[in-house]
């Protein structure tokens, strides 16, 4: 399956990366890595996350991170919406995408 990240997702996760690599490097590549690779995951099984409260976007935490990627599905493309930390105030769903237009 194809997977594209939206502008806010790809924001967030350089944000991520930039606030953490500024105490410690390695652990904002761990991050992104682990983003990635659960993003590749998705991709192939991407009926893993949980339903959440806007229609037709799923949600899967990573583990042993504070972060939850935020996704939904068009066809043959797994589109990531939010990387969103979870003491933050939730993620707003604003960007027009098939998978959840109303």
């Amino acid at each position: 399956m194809k997977v594209r990240y939206t502008e806010n997702a790809s924001v967030e996760l350089t944000r991520i990366f930039e606030y953490i690599s500024r105490d410690n490097p390695l652990a904002a590549d761990a991050i992104v890595r682990r983003v990635e690779d659960i993003v590749a995951k998705l991709a192939q099984f991407p009926g893993i996350g949980r339903v959440s409260e806007v229609a037709g976007v799923f949600a899967i935490p990573l583990v042993r991170y504070p972060y939850t990627i935020y996704y939904a599905v068009d066809g043959g493309e797994l589109i990531v919406l939010h990387v969103h930390h979870g003491a933050r105030l939730p993620p707003q769903f604003h960007e027009p995408t098939p998978a959840f237009q109303r």
